[in-house]
């Protein structure tokens, strides 16, 4: 069988405060991001479309990494696609779609002028996924 390769990378804006949650060791922060696609239609009219695109982040419980993860941010993220399911309070199954990131970056043009000075931070080694602000 060939390798396959399931890698996507997204750069977009957190649509709503994240959910973080704690399991185990770990706590994961679940938000949604939306990415624009400018292009013009077949009447040569500029359109925009907004695509949102569910994501996961984990991260060592004893870290506060994502506070700063918040509605509006710029965050660039690279992982892949992963498709699961659950079962909803009815007992009926739900399936949905969503980026389990392997690295994100907070871009740190979002924060330049505001309240909180924002140096260069990275997840310590061996902590999923990498973190970062640029």
């Amino acid at each position: 069988m060939e390798n396959s390769i399931n890698r996507v990378e997204l750069l977009g804006r957190i649509g709503q405060n994240p959910k973080i949650m704690i399991c185990g060791d770990s706590q994961v922060a679940k938000f949604s991001i939306a990415t624009n696609e400018r292009f013009k239609d077949r009447s040569g009219v500029l359109k925009e479309e907004t695509t949102w695109h569910n994501v996961s982040v984990w991260s060592s419980r004893n870290t506060d990494d994502f506070r700063l993860l918040k509605k509006g941010a710029l965050v660039h993220v690279v992982g892949k696609i992963r498709n699961a399911k659950y079962q909803n309070a009815d007992g009926e199954d739900r399936y949905y779609t969503e980026v389990s990131a392997t690295r994100m970056n907070i871009r740190r043009d979002d924060y330049q002028g505001g309240q909180m000075p924002m140096p260069d931070v990275m997840m310590p080694a061996g902590m999923s996924p990498g973190f970062a602000i640029n």
